[in-house]
């Protein structure tokens, strides 16, 4: 009887904490339709630098402790509408080391400040990567950080998504 009471705190209290912890970084469902998300969007960081049917973008924007340079809000035609279904977080850097840096300190964030369980895995050219939370769509991870060259910098990237056919 008392493992049964254990098991059922565990369930009602401990899992919904997790759950609520894991959301805390974009703060808003995957799946929301567009107007609602871009609204959200709006009051967080004001008007977007760059509006399309697929994106907004924001630029040099301070969000949850960190300077991004770039943030994406990507969305899904869904028939009639589009809903939110990625978030895509840029640092750029001139040195592969500060890349690297800010990738390890974002991943630590998310996994003391958000409660995030996070894994660590490497590319097939080396480069370590983290991936964690679980996905809406019931498998894969909710997200990924990693660094890149691109666009002649390094960038360190959070990537939520894209999640496909998911509707709130």
């Amino acid at each position: 009887m008392k493992i049964i009471k254990i098991l059922l705190s565990f369930i009602f209290c401990v899992l919904p904490l997790t759950e609520a912890l894991g959301e805390g970084f974009v703060t808003i469902d995957f799946g929301t339709s567009k107007k609602e998300a871009t609204e959200h969007f709006i009051t967080m960081w004001g008007q977007p630098d760059i509006v399309n049917d697929e994106a907004i973008v924001f630029l040099n924007k301070d969000y949850r402790g960190f300077r991004f340079n770039k943030i994406i809000i990507g969305f899904e035609n869904k028939s009639d509408d589009h809903h939110f279904n990625q978030a895509r977080f840029f640092i750029a850097r001139h040195a592969r080391h500060h890349a690297v840096v800010q990738r390890d300190s974002i991943a630590r964030v998310m996994a003391h400040k958000y409660g995030y369980g996070i894994s660590t895995d490497y590319e097939e050219n080396g480069n370590k990567f983290y991936k964690g939370g679980a996905s809406p769509e019931t498998i894969g991870f909710l997200f990924t950080i990693y660094t890149q060259r691109r666009e002649g910098r390094w960038m360190t990237e959070l990537r939520f998504g894209a999640f496909h056919k998911i509707k709130k």
